[in-house]
């Protein structure tokens, strides 16, 4: 496309404020010339005529502001670097997430707060999905599509893992595999689940994680209270029971959660204290991280033609001084 573009359009009103800017250059020169005639002025003194002085400082303004609109004509390829962290998000998807002390309950409640993080995240940015419950699974690997991460995110349920359970270690060490460990001063795990790490080895591979050199930080979903599990069989609506037939009661394990983070030098925040965690996370702690750089290959680019508008601008600058008699010059 040979299409002529500008790159500061919104300029464009201010090309209306120049008949204004001629009309008291004008004014402002005819006054100036009016007043040396009448208190005296040598016979052999030049005055250039108002009327043209005004409109070469109109063309001078004119020139000027098409130059700072930017205009540019003509495709180039462009050499494109970008620069952003690679976040392997770890969700709990076990039965124990369906608990409904945070509404609706704790998986979709941490659905909702992934998707709110998704606009948040920056061009250069990757972003990857880690489901789990007794074993973990990687459900989207590292990804700037964020659409087709959303679409993926939406079929993400209790039933994505098979195997009960809530095993930790296993959420972190598939991050760890997904991620790219020569970049792991810009990689970030964040954790999300309530905590019961029933498997008892979360610390370990959190510090399996440190020694690679990625931060591990968690997210608490839950109450430290406890809350039943709400099932559902065909119509019915009622709580998990355990092989005892009691109701299971699962809470959330700050402990935990704690110690994993504070192993890899992370940060642990509790969904239930704050409405956003993930984006108080991404403000705070991800954002300010150091970012890789690497090559995004080329664009297409439009070239800048301001070099066309300076150059007769220049001509005429040099015209207007050479012009101007006297002290003026």
């Amino acid at each position: 496309m040979n299409d002529l573009v500008w790159g500061r359009a919104w300029l464009w009103p201010g090309l209306l404020a120049l008949p204004v800017l001629c009309a008291l250059a004008w004014l402002v020169f005819d006054r100036s010339r009016a007043a040396v005639a009448r208190w005296g002025a040598r016979g052999t003194d030049r005055f250039p005529a108002p009327l043209g002085r005004s409109l070469r400082l109109t063309l001078l303004a004119t020139f000027g502001l098409l130059a700072w609109m930017d205009p540019r004509l003509g495709d180039e390829p462009v050499q494109v670097e970008r620069r952003g962290l690679d976040v392997l998000l770890c969700l709990d998807t076990s039965r124990s997430m369906l608990a409904g002390d945070l509404e609706p309950n704790r998986l979709q409640r941490a659905l909702q707060d992934i998707r709110a993080l998704l606009p948040a995240l920056q061009g250069g940015d990757r972003v990857g999905l880690v489901v789990f419950a007794g074993e973990a699974r990687a459900w989207i690997p590292l990804t700037h599509d964020l659409d087709s991460f959303r679409v993926l995110l939406d079929e993400v349920d209790t039933d994505v893992v098979k195997k009960g359970g809530t095993d930790l270690a296993a959420a972190l060490r598939k991050a760890l595999e997904l991620a790219n460990v020569d970049d792991a001063a810009t990689t970030a795990a964040v954790l999300m689940t309530d905590g019961e790490d029933l498997a008892g080895s979360g610390r370990d591979a959190a510090r399996e994680l440190a020694e690679k050199g990625v931060t591990v930080h968690t997210i608490g979903y839950g109450s430290v209270r406890g809350s039943k599990i709400t099932v559902r069989d065909g119509q019915k609506e009622g709580f998990l029971r355990d092989q005892k037939g009691q109701e299971v009661v699962t809470r959330l394990d700050t402990e935990s959660l704690r110690a994993v983070a504070t192993t890899t030098g992370g940060t642990y925040l509790a969904a239930e204290s704050m409405a956003l965690p993930l984006n108080e996370l991404h403000d705070k702690r991800l954002r300010p991280q150091q970012k890789r750089a690497y090559d995004a290959g080329e664009e297409r680019g439009k070239q800048a033609r301001y070099q066309w508008v300076l150059l007769p601008l220049l001509v005429l600058l040099l015209w207007e001084i050479a012009l101007a008699g006297g002290r003026h010059r």
